[in-house]
C-alpha cells in the first residue's frame, strides 16, 4: 500500500511519530496540537493502533502509508532501538524507484541533546522557537496547508512544542539498585551464592553499604564487611540468605520468594529493603538480577537484647496468626470450602502461613533458645519449650492438610482439586491445636514481655 505524493493538491498526507513508551504524553500532546492547527493530515502514533490487532503489521502498514516520519527524541542515555528501526525501514522505503511517495525524516528533540548517530545526517530540528517554526513552515507548504489563520498561529505553535521539551528528559529521581551476576552452577546450597559472585553499583552506594570504594564487589567479601558490624551481623547475613534463595528459585524457573529482610548500613540505624525487581540469563547456567534498594524506615528490632528481641518478635507472629489465621479460619474450615471452594481456602491460608512465617523467619532472625532465655524460671521454660516442641508437630500436619506435604517446601501452586475428608479433619484439628497452643503462648509471653520492659524502665 501506498500513500499519494503530499504534492498532489487536495490530498491527505500522513505523518508517522515515532516515540519511546516513557514519551507517549508528549507525543499525544504534539499530535492533538498539530491536529487542531492542520487539515487534510493524518498523525499516526502506536497507541492508535487497536488492541488485539497484530502490532508489528499495523506499524509496517503506517510506515508504508506515510509521507513524513517525526522522531520525538528526548534522553539520549535510552536505548532507543525500536524508533530507529521504524527509522531505518522508514527510510529505506523512500529508496524504492517510482515509489509514488516522497518521504522526509525529522528528528525533533531537546536543543540541548544530539540526534542518535544513525540518522545524525537527517534534518534535526532543536526544540527552539525559530527551528520549530522553519520546520512547520516546511511542513505546512508540503501538506498544503493554505489558511491564513494556520500560516498565522506558526509562532504560537512553535512556541508550545518547545514547551514540551524546557527540560532535557533525565531522570530526577532513579531507585537505588546494585547488580548480581551469579552462576548457579556453582551454588553449593540455595542458602548462598558462590564466593566469586560479583555484586556491582554505583561507586557510592557500594561503598555506604559495603565500605569499598570500587564499583564491584564479591559476595564473600561483602560477608566479610557485614561481620566487622556485630550488632547488624546476625540481620544483614540472614538477607543475604534470603537474597540467594531467592536467586536459587529464579534459576529453579519456580516462583521467588518475597525478600523479607534487611540491609543495616554499618551498625544502623539507616536501613535498606531489597527487592529483585528482575533477572535475565547470561547463559545456561549464569544469571544477572538487578536488585532494587528501597530505603526503609521499619524492620526488625536493632540494638535489643536477644531474648527480649525474640521475646518481643514472638508475640507480634503470634498476634498475627490469632488475627489473619486462627480468627478467620480456625473454626470455618468446611464453611468456606462450601462457600468459596477448596482452592481458594488452600490459596489464602498458603498465602497468610507463608507470609507471616517468612518474617518469623528472616526479620525476626532470633533463635528457640533467645526465646526460652526470655524467661527466667524453669517452670516457664518448660511450658515454652513444650509449646514449641507441639507447635513443631502440628504445623506438618497443617500443610498437609492444604495440600502440601513438606511442610519446607510450601510455594508452589495450590490443587484445584476438592479437599478429602482426611484433609479436611487434618486441617480443622491443627487448626483447633495452634488456636489452644496461640492462647497457651501470649498468656505467658504477654505478661513477661510487661515485667521485662517495666524493669527496663526502672533502671
Amino acid at each position: 500500500m501506498q500513500a499519494s505524493s503530499p504534492s498532489t493538491s487536495g490530498a491527505r498526507c500522513t505523518v508517522f511519530f515515532s516515540h519511546k513508551n516513557e514519551d507517549k504524553l508528549v507525543t499525544k500532546h504534539l499530535i492533538e496540537l498539530l491536529d487542531e492547527n492542520t487539515e487534510n493530515v493524518d498523525y499516526f502514533f502506536s497507541e492508535k493502533i487497536e488492541k488485539g490487532a497484530p502490532w508489528r503489521q499495523e506499524i509496517v502498514k503506517w510506515l508504508d502509508m506515510s509521507s513524513y516520519l517525526v522522531l520525538v527524541f528526548t534522553d539520549p542515555d535510552e536505548d532507543w532501538g525500536w524508533c530507529l528501526y521504524e527509522t531505518g525501514f522508514f527510510d529505506a522505503l523512500s529508496r524504492y524507484p517510482n515509489s509514488g511517495t516522497e518521504r522526509r525524516i525529522y528528528c525533533l528533540h531537546h536543543a540541548a541533546a544530539s540526534p542518535p548517530s544513525p540518522i545524525e545526517d537527517l534534518q534535526s530540528i532543536p526544540a527552539i522557537p525559530e527551528k520549530v517554526e522553519e520546520w512547520l513552515e516546511e511542513l505546512y507548504k508540503n501538506t498544503n496547508q493554505t489558511k491564513e489563520i494556520f500560516i498565522k498561529k506558526i509562532p504560537d505553535v512553535a512556541r508550545k512544542i518547545c514547551d514540551f521539551f524546557t527540560v532535557e528528559q533525565k531522570p530526577l529521581y532513579q531507585q537505588k539498585s546494585i547488580g548480581i551476576d551469579v552462576n548457579c552452577s556453582l551454588m553449593k546450597s540455595p542458602d548462598d551464592l558462590p564466593g566469586d559472585t560479583m555484586i556491582e553499583g554505583e561507586e557510592r552506594l557500594i561503598e555506604e553499604l559495603f565500605g569499598s570504594y570500587d564499583t564491584r564487589i564479591r559476595w564473600n567479601d561483602i560477608k566479610g564487611q557485614f561481620k566487622k558490624s556485630p550488632n547488624s551481623v546476625d540481620v544483614n547475613m540472614n538477607t543475604l540468605k534470603e537474597i540467594s534463595r531467592a536467586i536459587w528459585g529464579i534459576y529453579q524457573r519456580d516462583l521467588p520468594r518475597p525478600v523479607q529482610g534487611i540491609i543495616f548500613v554499618g551498625q544502623g540505624p539507616k536501613r535498606y529493603r531489597p527487592i529483585i525487581n528482575h533477572a535475565k540469563a547470561l547463559g545456561k547456567e549464569r544469571i544477572n538480577c538487578e536488585v532494587l534498594l528501597i530505603e526503609e524506615v521499619g524492620g526488625p528490632l536493632q540494638n535489643v537484647d536477644k531474648p527480649l528481641g525474640a521475646l518481643l518478635t514472638s508475640i507480634r507472629i503470634a498476634v498475627r496468626i490469632r488475627w489473619e489465621i486462627i480468627r478467620p479460619f480456625a473454626s470455618t474450615v468446611r464453611r468456606q470450602v462450601r462457600l468459596n471452594g477448596a482452592r481458594k481456602l488452600r490459596f489464602d491460608l498458603q498465602t497468610c502461613f507463608n507470609n507471616i512465617f517468612l518474617e518469623a523467619e528472616f526479620r525476626g532472625h532470633f533463635s528457640p533458645e533467645d526465646l526460652l532465655n526470655a524467661f527466667e524460671s524453669a517452670e516457664d521454660q518448660e511450658k515454652v519449650d513444650a509449646i514449641m516442641e507441639k507447635f513443631n508437630r502440628i504445623y506438618p500436619d497443617i500443610w498437609k492438610g492444604i495440600g502440601f506435604p513438606n511442610a519446607t517446601e510450601t510455594f508452589g501452586e495450590v490443587s484445584d482439586q476438592p479437599m478429602t475428608e482426611d484433609e479436611l479433619a487434618r486441617l480443622e484439628a491443627g487448626l483447633h491445636e495452634l488456636k489452644e497452643l496461640n492462647r497457651q503462648f501470649l498468656e505467658i509471653a504477654s505478661p513477661r514481655a510487661d515485667f521485662l520492659i517495666k524493669r527496663e524502665l526502672d533502671r
